[in-house]
């Protein structure tokens, strides 16, 4: 659901709006429905109640800044949490249009979820922790976070970035121990329990982990007519970025908010590292999603016989299927050859390529296993 409105406070309307978040977290919690919301319009404003206070939710704001953001207003439930969770462009600069682009890119990951048959996969922390681990920061100079508080005061986790949240969501549900390093998982935390996910970093340069920890806070309903709602304590969990020696690298522990958050720039290839999920206290069930880009480091060499052009490739990934595409003026490219990896290295040789007094050009293009 996309809910592109918003609702300011007064006293008047206090008591009112302090129900209406109560029940709007409830059926989030009840209806398995994602509700993404929007922020107000203009950066100088303060966060609306409605629905900006709402922990169940995906609140948006927009690329440009032009929206309200910060923490989340006194009086209300959870005041000094940190709101908005991403931001998004439009064709029109409003956080409205924003919110739209969002939800359809949330219906998008519900969709590929369905087909999987597994109903952690369209969960709505599974979609919104999918949607959080893909943004991208690199549109904000600006962008930082602290252990305490896991988003920019102004971006949220960055950017939508669908290409990045799909890669995420079409891989198969992880369970803890050594998983691949970009993914998800649903699972659940009692206090002082852990869950630990390893995983080994590709050989690329360059890499950047994005990992995203989603819980809800639970709601009851109560009563005869009218039903009572009430907040039940907010389970406090911790994200950490070990290495293998179980030394913390990285920790995302706000005290507040229902979303960590660790953004890695400085991760080694071929390396083993841990994600690690506990409860400081409370049970809570979770959606975790994570994935590790970079710069893929393949090298190709050419040896010219006569017409022929022979290209050895090294740092490849087995299973893998690459395309090899060539230009005569590094403007107009051709595939000429796909294959799939079956180890590190490759050799094929475009026969009768290079004519005499020409010169022909050769790059490798794929999509990251």
């Amino acid at each position: 659901m996309s809910h592109a409105y918003i609702a300011g406070a007064s006293a008047a309307n206090e008591s009112a709006f302090n129900e209406l978040i109560k029940r709007f977290d409830f059926f989030a919690q009840d209806s398995s429905v994602v509700n993404v919301i929007g922020m107000n319009n203009g950066s100088s404003g303060t966060i609306p109640p409605i629905f900006g206070s709402t922990y169940n939710s995906i609140s948006v704001g927009r690329t440009d800044g032009a929206h309200s953001h910060g923490l989340t207003p006194v009086n209300y439930p959870g005041p000094g949490r940190q709101k908005p969770d991403i931001v998004s462009t439009s064709s029109v600069n409003a956080t409205s249009y924003a919110t739209g682009v969002v939800s359809s890119a949330a219906s998008l990951l519900i969709a590929k979820a369905e087909t999987s048959g597994n109903a952690d996969a369209k969960h709505p922390d599974t979609i919104k922790a999918c949607l959080l681990a893909g943004a991208t920061k690199g549109e904000f100079p600006s962008w930082s976070q602290t252990s305490a508080k896991p988003l920019d005061t102004t971006y949220g986790v960055g950017e939508l970035n669908i290409f990045y949240s799909y890669r995420i969501i079409e891989k198969a549900e992880s369970s803890t121990g050594n998983v691949f390093y970009r993914g998800w998982s649903r699972q659940s935390v009692n206090t002082a329990q852990s869950r630990i996910y390893t995983f080994t970093t590709p050989n690329y340069q360059e890499l950047k982990l994005s990992a995203v920890l989603i819980w809800q806070r639970d709601v009851t309903e109560s009563g005869g007519s009218p039903k009572i709602y009430t907040y039940q304590s907010l389970a406090n969990l911790k994200l950490e970025l070990l290495d293998v020696s179980n030394a913390v690298i990285q920790i995302s522990d706000s005290a507040l908010d229902n979303v960590e958050h660790v953004w890695n720039t400085s991760l080694e290839p071929n390396t083993t590292y841990k994600l690690k999920v506990t409860s400081s206290s409370g049970t809570s069930d979770f959606s975790l999603a994570w994935r590790v880009d970079g710069v893929a480091d393949v090298v190709i060499e050419t040896q010219v016989t006569g017409a022929d052009v022979a290209l050895s490739l090294s740092g490849l990934y087995s299973g893998t299927t690459y395309t090899i595409r060539c230009s005569s003026d590094l403007v107009n490219w051709t595939d000429v050859h796909q294959f799939s990896a079956t180890g590190t290295t490759d050799n094929w040789t475009d026969t009768g390529a290079l004519a005499a007094g020409t010169r022909v050009f050769y790059r490798v293009f794929f999509f990251e296993p």
